[in-house]
């Protein structure tokens, strides 16, 4: 797989820019002049060890450079140097020193030789094939690029993570792959957003280094990569260095070499929980009179461990007969799995996922928590969508989160949206859409309606040769999107009969929380 060298060549190529800043030091105050000749001697001092942690091997050459930004020296090309450094012959701007620092990664990268030479010209190449696509979610998973590469990619929320491959690789591979990268830089700097990755470009950059090896993934076990990348990130002490505030002690990655990979020894907790999710998504699609077309549900068992010492725990569920095409974390013993149909397991420490699996529904009623109807007509050139909401089987439990997207065919105009609750907007980012927002949807709700209207441009006389076209034009609207969230309800009814705790003394505490949600939920007109 080549796709390293080019998520890091275009993340490098950004951070250079995105930390430019203005010069803002007011040098008559005798207090910030003194202030910042104390800082700027402690940063140069802490500077050539903070940038080596972070990953970077900087050459002579480099490390020249460095030193000789730091003194000041050529820092602002339209000030003169004697009036930027007068009486503060080792101080500079902290914002100069960000862009340091951002030149610094930009050259070391470039100086950072990879085998997989053609992901550099086939991620730009994804890039305009994404935008000619009406919608992210109309995008092929695998697309094959320029020379002889295939690109793989995942969608979550607004950012796109993107695999290339150059030799034969089963593409669920690497799908699971991004997944696990998701997981671990969500761990690692929270909130993912394209702003958090380029702040912590440096995490993210050492973070792949460990999990892919000359192509080959190494492992995206968050538990290894904490003994191999320290939490909180290594940007951190950079940016510490440059900002002088809350520097602490560094420590050496603590690998873990025991028989359990997945936990260290020696753990231990003031007090002793253990916490389950079971998270499930229904996929389906719902023709115009209501009827179910397709209906799958699949789910994700994820566990937050805090507990002492080196437990071994069992879970015992009510449905496991249920479940199939498990994929497991490695510390489940799966012989106990096949035999007894319970997992049995020697936890990692922190929040991982136990299992995903999919539910068996054949012989299970179809359950709907969220009923949706769509209704779509036209007179004239005037079309109207009428999109009703009610709930369905959930428990009486309140639906939450509830969106509901309509894309408009690329010609609609004058598109007016009427909803006496919730939220609505429209967007024209690639193609007209419709998105409809409500809070809480509760079982006393009743006919929650959402109607739009809008007109249709006529085909141009190129498309109206050719019949086809001209008909999937004016047929309007194809679909609404559904999104939503049920807390405390399983839709497989799959839950937790029992969850012991074997090879240690203290009391456990141990919650379980269920929650069902929308995945591709489907209504069409």
């Amino acid at each position: 797989m080549g796709f390293l060298s080019g998520i890091a060549s275009t993340a490098g190529a950004a951070i250079s820019i995105a930390t430019s800043a203005s010069y803002d030091i007011d040098w008559k105050d005798s207090k910030v002049r003194d202030a910042v000749i104390v800082h700027w001697k402690v940063v140069k001092e802490k500077a050539d060890a903070a940038l080596p942690l972070a990953g970077l091997r900087l050459t002579k050459e480099q490390k020249a450079k460095l030193d000789e930004l730091l003194k000041g020296k050529g820092v602002f090309p339209d000030v003169p140097t004697d009036v930027l450094l007068d009486g503060l012959p080792d101080a500079i701007p902290p914002a100069s020193l960000n862009r340091i620092i951002g030149s610094v990664i930009d050259d070391c990268l470039k100086n950072h030789k990879h085998n997989e030479i053609p992901a550099i010209p086939s991620a730009p190449a994804f890039a305009r094939y994404l935008a000619s696509v009406p919608s992210l979610a109309d995008a092929e998973p695998v697309w094959s690029g320029p020379q002889d590469t295939v690109c793989i990619h995942i969608q979550r929320k607004e950012l796109v993570y993107l695999g290339i491959v150059s030799e034969e690789v089963p593409p669920i591979e690497i799908l699971e792959f991004l997944d696990g990268v998701v997981q671990a830089l969500s761990e690692y700097i929270g909130q993912l957003s394209e702003l958090t990755i380029k702040e912590n470009f440096v995490t993210v950059y050492q973070l792949l280094s460990e999990m892919v090896d000359s192509g080959s993934v190494v492992t995206t076990d968050t538990t290894v990569l904490r003994g191999l990348v320290p939490v909180p990130s290594l940007v951190n002490r950079v940016i510490e260095n440059v900002s002088g505030i809350g520097l602490g002690s560094e420590k050496r990655p603590n690998v873990n070499t025991s028989a359990t990979p997945w936990r260290r020894q020696g753990i231990r907790h003031t007090t002793n929980e253990f916490f389950v999710d079971i998270v499930e998504r229904i996929d389906t699609i719902v023709d115009s009179s209501g009827s179910i077309i397709s209906y799958d549900v699949s789910g994700d068992i994820s566990c937050k461990s805090r507990l002492s010492g080196m437990p071994d725990l069992v879970m015992v569920l009510n449905r496991p007969d249920t479940m199939d095409d498990v994929a497991f974390h490695p510390c489940v013993r799966r012989r106990k799995w096949d035999e007894e149909r319970t997992i049995g397991f020697v936890p990692p420490d922190g929040q991982f996922k136990l299992a995903s699996f999919h539910a068996a529904m054949d012989t299970s009623p179809k359950v709907l928590p969220l009923h949706v109807r769509a209704l779509s007509t036209r007179k004239d050139n005037v079309y109207t969508v009428e999109v009703i909401l009610e709930p369905g089987q959930c428990n009486g439990r309140p639906i939450e989160k509830v969106s509901v997207k309509v894309p408009l065919p690329q010609q609609a105009y004058n598109i007016g949206v009427q909803c006496k609750t919730g939220t609505h907007a429209v967007s024209n980012a690639r193609s007209p859409q419709v998105e409809w927002n409500l809070k809480t949807v509760k079982s006393a709700d009743r006919g929650l309606r959402l109607v739009i209207q809008y007109l249709l441009r006529s085909a141009s006389a190129g498309s109206a040769e050719k019949g086809s076209a001209v008909s999937s034009a004016e047929q309007g609207a194809l679909a609404a999107f559904i999104d939503f969230e049920v807390a405390g309800f399983s839709a497989s009814s799959i839950k937790v009969d029992a969850l012991r705790l074997l090879r240690e003394s203290y009391k456990l505490f141990k919650g379980v929380r269920y929650v069902t949600m929308a995945g591709s939920y489907q209504v069409r007109f």
